[in-house]
């Protein structure tokens, strides 16, 4: 059967979808034209945004009748690029004095990071308030999702902001597993804990926070999410995202008790020479497994229906 869209949820669609499209170039521009913007974090999110909008398939009209011709002014056009005008030139002159700060975990280089987000504001500048309300109401979906990617794309910077607490509970997970099979195991606290044994001791470097394991789950899940966005029940797709990063998380502390273990029985040049490529593979096993556990509770339940 053939979907009949109204010409009214188009016209919605596509002022939606040019929103975000200009706000995709614009801050690409931005970061261009000044490279101490470099972010990739609100890219992602309104590519997600704009990507799940056009693979809803479906749109109901946010907008009353006749609404959408003075939405998108040409006021508001050149407001919206003037904002973006006047952040390249500032980002320009303070480029000098913001570098040696950028990406830096101390107080300077977090705000630095989040002054980069404000690339996002000139947006809003696009649309009468009470418009952005009604396609909050129309696109919740689609909207916090994009939330979810702008929250959680790029955790490195927080994970160096946590580390000295999170390493410290990470090492003494891994204790409390591995010494049931490594008799004599002890536990040197430090910025990276080291687990010694009888033959290796364990290292537990930032690098091996598990973090790119959660990268890697949130691009596959995020694959998944994009292909099957119309099937997937939101709110339970929204949980299993949540709950697996827990997954990967307490799956890395497995790992590395894993190698800690298997080190110290007979198996150190074997931990020491794949320690590094196995964990690509031990995490995406990892996201089969739960994917394979969950999906179908994720996704909504198929109703026939039959035509005359």
């Amino acid at each position: 059967m053939r979907r009949v869209v109204p010409a009214e949820g188009l016209a919605v669609r596509r002022i939606f979808m040019l929103v975000l499209a200009l706000t995709l170039s614009a801050i690409a521009a931005d970061q261009f034209a000044a490279p101490i913007l470099h972010t990739n974090t609100p890219l992602w999110a309104t590519a997600a945004c704009l990507l799940l909008i056009w693979r809803r398939g479906e749109w109901r009209s946010a907008f009353g009748d006749g609404a959408l011709d003075q939405v998108l002014t040409k006021r508001r056009l050149a407001v919206f690029f003037a904002a973006h005008f006047l952040l390249i030139l500032f980002a320009r002159w303070m480029t000098s004095t913001f570098q040696p700060l950028a990406g830096t975990p101390t107080a300077g280089g977090i705000g630095i990071a989040a002054w980069k987000l404000t690339l996002l504001v000139p947006t809003l500048v696009l649309l009468p308030l009470a418009r952005w309300r009604e396609l909050l109401a129309a696109y919740r979906p689609e909207i916090v999702a994009a939330l979810v990617v702008f929250i959680t794309y790029s955790p490195w910077r927080t994970a160096q902001v946590i580390w000295p607490w999170y390493g410290q509970l990470l090492g003494r997970f891994v204790y409390v597993l591995a010494r049931l099979a490594v008799p004599g195991m002890g536990y040197v606290s430090d910025l990276t804990p080291t687990l010694t044994g009888p033959d290796l001791d364990i290292t537990i470097f930032q690098g091996c926070s598990g973090l790119n394991g959660f990268e890697l789950f949130g691009y596959l899940f995020g694959l998944v999410t994009f292909l099957d966005w119309n099937r997937l029940r939101k709110g339970r797709t929204l949980f299993a995202y949540f709950a697996g990063l827990l997954v990967i998380l307490v799956g890395n502390a497995v790992r590395i008790a894993s190698y800690v273990v298997l080190g110290n029985h007979g198996f150190a040049d074997f931990v020491l020479r794949f320690h590094l490529s196995a964990g690509w593979i031990f995490f995406s096993v990892i996201f089969l497994a739960y994917l394979s556990l969950t999906y179908r509770w994720m996704l909504k339940k198929e109703t026939a229906v039959l035509q005359p």
